[in-house]
């Protein structure tokens, strides 16, 4: 009640409430902690999902190769066998296990592609290096391939080394500059490095001098970075023509690699429906990595796809 001019207090004391009780509970982060600490938590689920799935082939492959069944490989060793007589099927078992494993590892990693069985026949030119798009092999392998270098997310190293697969970057020369142990990183986590012009530019509307600063260059600067010569090329945007092929070949690459499907926020895209053996796969270094490398390795798995290094099928004892 509001007391008019002249009222008295007298009789009626003015109570004074306490303030409130302050809460003994923490702040709450703000949002955008908040969304940080949901993603590490989801990427740490993802990680072991993934973990888990690749733990879970190994050990069935491992039971595969203990009870005596024919692994990768194994059909030609026993058509070979049987060519030659049983006396030989012992032997032919012993060859099959033996040709599993790019790597020796204690334990078979059955996403890794076991060594090429026949090596592509590349186009044959003199003065040009040849464009690949897909690798010519029956071989039920595809390969992963990522580009430029802009994110460059520790988490993505860690996922790597834990699926153990070959992979190839193609880093333009200043994010390989900006960064080189990280790339180093990729090294140690089965990738390999290779060269995608300096400013990424389209090569198909420069002049040459340009084009071959572009192309040539970077590979002496990644020889001085990484400790080998790079091989293959990739051209931005996918543009290439004879005088990019030219270039190349004149500056020592085996191949001039496109590619034949790409990730977009976590998903695959194939120009077919279905993986296709030899499929080369294009992702880039983004913040959406990690999810990429995951719908690539669910589809590997579920059609049947091992992952093998585009050198040993393009560059061989390069």
């Amino acid at each position: 009640m509001v007391r008019g001019a002249g009222s008295s207090d007298v009789g009626n004391p003015i109570v004074v409430q306490p303030p409130p009780p302050t809460s003994t509970q923490p702040a709450s982060p703000p949002a955008p902690v908040r969304r940080a600490q949901r993603a590490r938590r989801a990427r740490r689920r993802r990680h072991r999902r993934l973990a888990w799935g690749t733990a879970t082939l190994a050990v069935a492959f491992s039971v595969v190769v203990a009870a005596g069944l024919p692994p990768w490989g194994a059909a030609d060793a026993t058509g070979e066998a049987d060519a030659a007589g049983s006396g030989d099927a012992d032997a032919a078992q012993v060859l099959a296990a033996s040709t599993v494993p790019t790597t020796a590892t204690t334990t078979p990693n059955p996403l890794l592609a076991p060594p090429p069985t026949v090596l592509p026949e590349l186009a044959e030119d003199d003065e040009l290096a040849p464009l690949v798009r897909r690798v010519d092999t029956t071989d039920r392998v595809v390969f992963i391939t990522i580009d430029d270098g802009q994110v460059r997310d520790p988490a993505v190293l860690e996922l790597l080394m834990e699926l153990q697969v070959p992979f190839t970057s193609f880093l333009t020369e200043p994010l390989a500059e900006a960064d080189p142990d990280y790339w180093r990183g990729t090294q140690a986590a089965w990738g390999m490095v290779e060269t995608h012009t300096i400013t990424h530019p389209d090569l198909r509307g420069a002049g040459a001098t340009a084009v071959r600063r572009e192309i040539c260059d970077p590979a002496d600067t990644f020889e001085e970075l990484f400790g080998r010569r790079p091989t293959l090329f990739r051209a931005p945007y996918g543009n290439s023509n004879e005088s990019v092929q030219r270039i190349a070949k004149d500056c020592g690459y085996d191949a001039v690699v496109h590619w034949g499907g790409s990730t977009n926020n976590g998903v695959l895209s194939m120009q077919q429906e279905r993986l296709q053996p030899g499929d080369i796969i294009l992702m880039h270094y983004r913040d959406t990595l990690e999810d990429d490398l995951a719908d690539v390795v669910r589809r590997a798995r579920e059609e049947g796809f091992t992952f093998g290094r585009l050198q040993d099928y393009l560059s061989p004892g390069r």
